[in-house]
């Protein structure tokens, strides 16, 4: 291969054009393309670092000695149907380790949301039976309030009165007894 266009190598690696210009512009100094005209070509030295650092980065595609790229989704797929190979095992051994994990994971976020349910009831009773004794505390006012009233009430209608009984009393009286008291 002397020179690749970057669509090329793009649709060899399963990537987008922009990812593959991305890697381009994160070329060493060592490395250059050629333009002509809107056209960028890659040597083989540049498709092949492109191909690596796809390989790392995306984690999904690697090559095999045919130059052919597969999918190592797909491989990983096959691989676990078949279940003769060592590879295949190994692959149990993890994923059913990370599920472990996975579930412990799984169950202390269900003791927390349990922990945070109580929380959340104890406040809730708290709360109303603040609002309870709010409640009283007013009924107990009001109620003394109105106690006042009425004894407030009381006062000046036997003071009302004992000043008319005094009145009238004082007008029965003569002159000369209003003056003296007696």
């Amino acid at each position: 291969m002397a020179n690749i266009t970057i669509k090329t190598l793009a649709d060899e690696l399963g990537v987008s054009k922009q990812a593959i210009r991305k890697h381009i512009d994160k070329l060493p100094p060592t490395l250059s393309v050629t333009r002509e005209g809107n056209i960028i070509y890659m040597n083989t030295a540049v498709a092949s670092f492109i191909r690596s650092k796809v390989g790392r980065v995306g984690g999904n595609v690697t090559s095999n000695v045919g130059g052919n790229v597969t999918n190592r989704k797909n491989t990983v797929k096959s691989t676990i149907v078949d279940n003769n190979t060592p590879l295949s095992s190994e692959i149990e051994k993890i994923i059913n380790e990370q599920l472990k994990i996975k579930d412990k994971q799984l169950s202390e976020k269900d003791k927390q949301i349990q922990t945070m349910q109580k929380l959340l009831d104890q406040q809730q009773q708290l709360s109303l039976q603040s609002n309870k004794q709010i409640e009283q505390l007013q009924l107990q006012l009001s109620n003394e309030i109105e106690i006042d009233l009425e004894n407030s009430n009381r006062n000046k209608v036997v003071n009302e009165k004992d000043g008319k009984d005094s009145n009238e009393a004082n007008e029965k009286k003569g002159f000369f007894n209003r003056i003296f008291k007696k």
